[in-house]
């Protein structure tokens, strides 16, 4: 079964956004200073699933703390920053996380088509446009951030992704037969 990413309109997301606004969480005075940073949401809307942030790439920038680890449950959420490094002019933040998704019951990461990484991607340079998109694939970070042309809004079939506001995106994870 081949996963298609399908990008759309806002209205998609109609079902989903509600509930992603639960998760709300505030910024830190101390990051808004930074030249560039991001608030990453990862939300697990499956009912049966954990997630687990497995590896992380940044072409430039940091994590601001808390740093994304451990695993996020059904039905919860964790967010985190990322920035411009520190004593740097003109740059900003750009990079992205892998995840591994597992079945509740399981110590086997879950598969499709042999696939097994949930990658998300962000990017808030400096002299352009906050870009971000998420694909289900076999590993790789760079050569998903490297198709980044904007903040895409992905619908796929189990992972999702979209910009909710100047600075924060919103990467969603749920069961295949749930709505967006």
């Amino acid at each position: 079964m081949a996963l298609n990413m399908v990008i759309r309109g806002a209205s998609v997301l109609g079902a989903t956004i509600p509930l992603v606004n639960q998760f709300q969480n505030s910024t830190p005075s101390e990051v808004i200073e930074k030249t560039r940073y991001l608030q990453i949401t990862l939300v697990n809307m499956s009912s049966n699933q954990r997630i687990e942030v497995e590896d992380e790439w940044f072409d430039i920038g940091r994590f601001w703390s808390p740093q994304p680890l451990g695993s996020i449950p059904p039905g919860s959420s964790t967010t985190f920053f990322v920035c411009n490094g520190d004593f740097t002019m003109f740059t900003g933040v750009s990079g992205g996380i892998g995840l591994r998704v597992y079945d509740n019951d399981s110590t086997e990461p879950f598969t499709i088509d042999g696939k097994d990484w949930w990658i998300c991607t962000f990017s808030s340079p400096y002299a352009s446009a906050n870009k971000c998109l998420t694909q289900w694939k076999d590993f790789g970070i760079k050569p998903l951030w490297d198709k980044m042309e904007k903040a895409h809004q992905v619908t796929d079939t189990h992972c999702g992704c979209y910009q909710k506001d100047a600075n924060h995106m919103v990467f969603i994870w749920k069961n295949k037969d749930s709505n967006w």
